[in-house]
């Protein structure tokens, strides 16, 4: 696998699965910032476990279907 190839796995699926929910308030809903959800949606920032346990959490899914 390509270096970054995961991180733009789960940018192109965040950002499918978030829909049409602003990141401003999909953060509020999460508690994770404005600033850090940008960088994962533009495969930017590395993601912590507890990151991807909240993104799972909020998009009721599990995390492999961040990575599909």
């Amino acid at each position: 696998m390509k270096r970054r190839e995961l991180a733009k796995k789960l940018a192109k699926n965040f950002r499918e699965m978030r829909g049409d929910m602003s990141l401003k308030e999909f953060g509020r809903k999460t508690g994770i910032s404005y600033a850090t959800l940008s960088r994962i949606e533009s495969s930017q920032q590395n993601v912590s476990l507890q990151t991807l346990e909240q993104l799972c959490i909020s998009l009721k899914c599990n995390i492999s279907d961040l990575f599909k």
